[in-house]
């Protein structure tokens, strides 16, 4: 890998046709709905090629969330609002073929700046996002885990985790 570049989606830049991830949901999200959502406003996305290549080698998308102040830890006082804001990860994926190189890594620390960055304009509390559940879901689930993400007490979302706002601030500023 000469250099991998992270950036905004752009169909001119960034070819989604080759992907696979090996989880067919989010493949077949990245290839036919992904521009959809974009184009509503429902999430923004971010690709992974290496330096001057148009194949993408991973993604990740946020957009805004809501959580109900019972499922995560919210200061005492002020009392919290019926939801707390949040940034939503709905999916992070990475090719195959690049699976195991630090891609992961790479895209999660790039959402977790952009997030906070947000968070600097628009309020959000935590980052969410959902463990999906296949074969490499305990690998997964350990990944998460060990960027800091902890569960939430959501029963109706048993696999649903968040880190708060303020955990990334301070691994970021140490």
């Amino acid at each position: 890998m000469a250099e991998l570049k992270i950036s905004q989606f752009d169909k001119a830049l960034h070819d989604r046709s080759a992907f696979s991830c090996g989880f067919e949901p989010i493949d077949k999200f990245l290839k036919e709905a992904l521009t959809d959502h974009i184009k509503s406003g429902y999430l923004t996305a971010f690709m992974a090629t290496d330096e001057g290549q148009k194949e993408i080698v991973g993604f990740y998308t946020l957009n805004a969330f809501a959580v109900s102040p019972d499922h995560i830890e919210t200061p005492k006082r002020p009392r919290p609002p019926p939801t707390i804001p949040a940034t939503y990860i709905k999916a992070v994926a990475v090719h195959e073929d690049w699976q195991g190189k630090g891609i992961g890594r790479a895209l999660m620390v790039h959402a977790l700046r952009q997030a906070m960055e947000i968070s600097e304009k628009v309020g959000s509390m935590a980052i969410v996002l959902d463990v999906l559940r296949d074969k490499a879901f305990e690998r997964r689930f350990a990944f998460y885990e060990g960027l800091g993400f902890q569960p939430m007490n959501d029963p109706e979302n048993i696999d649903r985790v968040y880190i708060s706002m303020n955990d990334i601030r301070a691994t970021f500023s140490a």
